[in-house]
């Protein structure tokens, strides 16, 4: 599995070109696309930095609001467009994106009808240049309350919609925090029908002292911080899938942005190497 920084994650939004130094001087594999791209990349510097320091470009964060008006949407299909032929080119394969746990407007029926003719439209234009979309469900009970309708926010709803787009052009985007607060065990990971439908994992630590219907989405810790969320786990099953992929820190920590980037990105990787799988 690759150890993978997204500077955004950690309050430090920049180009790759930034990030990329930061990652091989703090001992990570590989860095995440930070949106927005510049109006200009430059594939070829890429190429050279990335080579120079030995980190790879993992992925990049769906540049699409899809879960807006037409106008909205189509801006964002423009854009993605624009981004997927770089990404490509940098050798990145994955992309990702997140899905609301309800709606106001839509059932369950008619909102599932929704993202599975958008998000076609997505992974029309990222498998033109071989990346996958990876999609993640929303756990904490709170999310939900006070909405008209709840939507997909178990790893077996999520699956769901990944076979309705297509598991060729999609997959699972699996966060502990989600995964942990959904109520799944080690034992779920048995209903993924193989290392095929993971494109990407996300970790980070949850508040002490809360019940589940007590986490918000937004306020975590840093992995391993408080012990709350049950990471031994979550690897194992990775593991027994043989996923190999990027491991992202998602610790949504606003103190890190106080601190330089350098020394913000080492703490989140001393943080993930202290539940990392021996």
């Amino acid at each position: 599995m690759l150890k993978t920084l997204a500077p955004g994650a950690i309050a430090h939004p920049c180009h790759l070109a930034d990030a990329v130094p930061v990652a091989a001087a703090t001992g990570f594999d590989a860095v995440w696309l930070d949106l927005p791209l510049e109006e200009r990349p430059d594939i070829s510097a890429s190429r050279e930095i990335l080579a120079r320091y030995g980190i790879r470009a993992a992925g990049f964060t769906l540049p699409v609001e899809f879960r807006k008006d037409e106008a909205t949407y189509k801006t964002g299909l423009a854009e993605l467009e624009r981004i997927a032929p770089y990404a490509e080119a940098l050798g990145m394969d994955r992309c990702i994106t997140w899905i609301f746990p309800f709606s106001d407007t839509m059932d369950y029926g008619d909102n599932f009808s929704f993202h599975r003719r958008r998000l076609s439209d997505v992974t029309d234009i990222l498998c033109e240049h071989g990346i996958r979309l990876g999609l993640e469900f929303i756990g904490p009970p709170s999310m939900r309350f006070g909405h008209k309708y709840e939507f997909a926010h178990t790893m077996d709803q999520m699956m769901e919609l990944c076979q309705a787009v297509g598991p060729e052009r999609t997959g699972l985007l699996l966060d502990v925090f989600h995964w942990d607060l959904a109520g799944h065990t080690l034992a779920d990971f048995a209903r993924i029908p193989d290392v095929s439908w993971v494109v990407h994992a996300h970790i980070m630590d949850a508040p002490a002292g809360r019940t589940h219907e007590q986490q918000q989405d937004a306020e975590r810790c840093l992995p391993g911080e408080t012990g709350v969320l049950r990471f031994a786990d979550f690897f194992e099953g990775l593991k027994r899938l043989g996923y190999d992929g990027p491991v992202q820190p998602e610790p949504f920590t606003p103190s890190l942005g106080d601190l330089p980037f350098e020394q913000a990105a080492a703490r989140v990787k001393a943080a993930m190497d202290s539940v990392w799988p021996g």
